[in-house]
């Protein structure tokens, strides 16, 4: 008897969160932190300058509301059982921004450190573009599924190049704005421009980003056949 064998249909290999069309605008602002966590470290900084508006030049009270402010935050996130990584780091910002208002006696120096953070992400993006190792890649790449094989398809490089551009404007823009409002002590300015300028410009930056990398689809490589030559970020000496 001759045997008869059932036809074995091709499976298709795995796709990629880009391919599945999963990984949309909504997961670059989740793999970004998303705007929830923005916001919650945004509104302290409006409530200080708020009630500021009414009690200047004396800034203890505008203090104290925005500490009560992130108080209440994380007491919100605990009691919905949701993860309160961010939150209890942005609780921990306002403390340190309190401590630093406190010393030097300027309520300006509550946005200090907000300013220095924008900074450091505009340096650490502008060194990823300069070496082309742009950070947005390795923040993304494994939400992507592509770790950093981006670095040997170059038309995905460039897009994360690119990407990489439109952060080192939304960091830009928010110190060229804020600057020039914090030398000239202009602390309610301040808190609303920390508004404007942050979950608005966030999603449009993230909605950018989706944008330019969904027209360079993703080309894994296979893992085994590039295991030995995989690149890996350059390392990153301290000080």
């Amino acid at each position: 008897m001759t045997e008869r064998h059932e036809p074995v249909e091709p499976v298709e290999p795995a796709k990629t969160p880009d391919e599945q069309g999963v990984f949309d605008t909504g997961s670059i602002v989740a793999a970004l932190g998303g705007p929830r966590g923005l916001l919650e470290s945004t509104i302290p900084g409006v409530v200080f300058a708020m009630v500021f508006a009414f009690t200047n030049p004396a800034f203890y009270p505008a203090l104290w509301s925005a500490v009560a402010t992130a108080v209440l935050i994380l007491m919100v996130a605990v009691v919905q059982r949701r993860s309160v990584q961010q939150t209890i780091s942005g609780f921990l910002g306002i403390l340190l921004t309190a401590g630093i208002v406190i010393i030097t006696g300027r309520a300006r120096d509550f946005f200090l450190l907000g300013l220095w953070r924008n900074a450091f992400w505009l340096a650490g993006h502008t060194i990823s573009l300069l070496v082309r190792w742009p950070l947005i890649a390795l923040i993304l790449g494994p939400f992507t599924g592509e770790g950093v094989q981006w670095r040997k398809d170059p038309a995905r490089l460039r897009a994360y190049l690119w990407c990489t551009v439109v952060w080192i404007l939304v960091f830009g823009i928010r110190l060229g704005v804020q600057l020039p409002l914090f030398r000239g002590d202009e602390v309610v300015a301040l808190g609303f421009a920390q508004v404007i300028l942050g979950v608005p410009l966030f999603v449009v930056a993230c909605g950018a980003t989706y944008l330019i990398l969904r027209r360079v689809p993703i080309r894994l490589k296979s893992v085994a056949k590039d295991s030995d030559d995989e690149p890996h970020p350059p390392p990153i000496s301290p000080g």
